[in-house]
């Protein structure tokens, strides 16, 4: 935000949506999953959705790995998925 017209309101604002507050909201109001770690909601949508996620396995891309061997990812890519 370094160069934004209202760089300090642009501050405020990410730090409130990235506080503990907004982000126990974020599944019951808008059906996702906190970007904190930390931040651990309880209520009824949010026991669903980690229903949802049960077993499924997440994938955390190693960029560094991914644009060095870029054209070995995207061949693998179009292997699995016959493109």
């Amino acid at each position: 935000m370094a160069n934004a017209p209202h760089a300090e309101n642009g501050k405020k604002l990410l730090d409130y949506l990235l506080s503990e507050d907004a982000q126990k909201l974020v599944s019951e109001v808008g059906g996702g999953f906190p970007a904190r770690n930390d931040v651990k909601p309880a209520h009824a949508n949010a026991v669903e959705l980690l229903k949802i996620m049960n077993g499924v396995e997440i994938f955390e891309p190693d960029w560094a790995d991914i644009d060095k061997n870029l054209t070995g990812y995207v061949d693998a890519w179009k292997s699995a998925t016959g493109s």
